[in-house]
């Protein structure tokens, strides 16, 4: 639409120097330009509705993005498997820094949460940061 209105205005434009280098009488020429600018104004105006019709389509979507990132805020973390989570993974954990992540890497594999303590690859204090964040499959 936008694309019609810039054409419409270009044809107009050139109506206009066609017609200022031509001998017609200047009444002519005065109609002419009204025209044109008449067919301008009426293009604007369709671009205007468009111009506001995308807005109000931009703000629906974007109050949609909105809400889904504050459900995908809100959802709760998946508990992390120790028996194939990455080292980065492992240091999403409260407390798991890069070498505790690499100790629980080297004490696989686990049969229950509770062996990841009792492996010793943390600590108490982190184990019970970590066992509700964790899980062994």
């Amino acid at each position: 639409m936008r694309m019609k209105f810039i054409i419409t205005a270009a044809l107009a434009f050139s109506l206009l120097l066609l017609s200022a280098c031509t001998n017609q009488d200047t009444e002519k020429t005065k109609q002419e330009a009204a025209k044109a600018t008449e067919q301008i104004k009426e293009g604007s105006k369709v671009a205007a509705v468009e111009l506001k019709k995308d807005a109000k389509q931009a703000a629906v979507q974007g109050k949609a993005i909105a809400e889904g990132v504050k459900q995908g805020l809100a959802t709760p973390d998946k508990p992390v498997n120790v028996n194939s989570a990455s080292k980065i993974q492992l240091q999403t954990l409260p407390g798991i820094d890069e070498d505790t992540a690499v100790r629980i890497i080297k004490g696989r594999p686990y049969h229950t949460t509770d062996e990841v303590g009792t492996k010793g690859a943390v600590s108490p204090d982190q184990f019970n940061a970590i066992k509700d964040k964790i899980a062994v499959r």
